[in-house]
């Protein structure tokens, strides 16, 4: 036998969509800096109340760590699987250089490198987020390197974890010329530039 009149769900109906707020948060605080951007101007925005923001993600700490696991996910994604590809020193290097200096997505600069660079504004879980993402480009550098002086393409001897962090420092260097209105033409000649240390022979 069927009930034709289900009891009504106690409560208000959930009517705040948690990826739309990530989307919408992720864009304020790439477009930004992100310790600019109020939770305030995020509910306006997004057309949320705070409390609503506040259930869904616990704090402001939690709505920022949120929005840098997605940007990890959609963006520096991408950024891992050029160091993962395999297609050697140069051929990843080159790939380094086109992501770094022509993505679009680069125009307003990276918002991992903007949060790195304000860590000592991030909230607890934000902070730890951002340290284990550097820690992870770290290793993937790292590894990147060793398996070029393994094939042979890098000279053996040089420190690998000081070319690891040569590397991802120089690419977060012509990101953040992007966001300050560098011309890209020229971005993408300095950084060809401080990369070819490692192509020397």
């Amino acid at each position: 036998m069927t009930d034709d009149n289900p009891k009504p769900v106690r409560g208000r109906p959930r009517t705040m969509n948690a990826e739309k707020v990530l989307d919408v948060a992720m864009t304020a605080y790439w477009q930004s800096d992100p310790a600019d951007v109020s939770v305030n101007a995020i509910c306006q925005l997004a057309g949320i109340s705070k409390p609503s923001l506040y259930r869904e993600f616990g704090s402001e700490d939690g709505l920022s760590r949120a929005v840098l696991d997605r940007y990890a996910e959609q963006v520096l994604s991408e950024l891992f699987l050029i160091l993962h590809r395999g297609t050697g020193l140069r051929g990843t290097l080159d790939a380094l250089i086109d992501f770094a200096s022509d993505d679009p997505r680069m125009e307003t600069g990276c918002l991992f490198y903007k949060m790195r660079a304000g860590k000592h504004r991030l909230g607890q879980e934000t902070l730890a987020r951002v340290e284990e993402i550097d820690a992870t480009g770290q290793a993937a550098y790292v590894a990147f390197l060793k398996a070029a002086r393994d094939a042979g393409e890098w000279a053996d001897g040089l420190s690998v974890e000081a070319g690891a962090k040569y590397l991802g420092e120089q690419i977060a260097l012509a990101i953040t010329q992007r966001a300050s209105g560098e011309d890209p033409g020229r971005i993408r000649e300095m950084l060809t530039l401080a990369l070819s240390v490692f192509t020397r022979r």
